[in-house]
């Protein structure tokens, strides 16, 4: 039982589209509301693309980042509450931590797709060499 469970996230570290995919499905058959369906989803699987970005990258590369992927999402965290603050002058929490949340979805979505992309190429070029 417990290798299955192993073998499930594994599975959901390395594709987490799938897990977004599944959450996704279950909220809209639950809420019938596609928009807050897809916020569920991405707030679900943002936590999970932590550790996939970390462990792909330490795939291809042969290092591990995962202190300096919660440093660097501190400081962009920091800097988006400080830059909400200039322009509203009040600061609502709330908003804020769903807006960076959300913002680190798409950025680690898109480090996640460009390391897969860069592996794959990778790959390739030693399979032809």
């Amino acid at each position: 039982m417990k290798d299955i469970f192993n073998t499930i996230i594994s599975f959901f570290i390395l594709f987490p589209i799938v897990l977004f995919i599944l959450t996704f499905i279950v909220s809209k058959y639950l809420l019938h509301k596609r928009k807050k369906s897809i916020g569920i989803a991405a707030d679900i699987t943002t936590f999970l693309l932590f550790f996939s970005v970390s462990h792909v990258f330490s795939i291809i590369f042969s290092k591990t980042i995962g202190f300096e992927l919660v440093i660097c999402s501190l400081i962009f965290a920091t800097v988006l509450t400080y830059l909400d603050w200039r322009s509203k002058h009040e600061i609502e929490v709330r908003p804020l931590l769903r807006k960076i949340w959300r913002m680190l979805f798409m950025l680690l979505c898109i480090f996640y797709a460009f390391l897969w992309l860069f592996g794959v190429i990778q790959y390739v070029l030693s399979y032809i060499s």
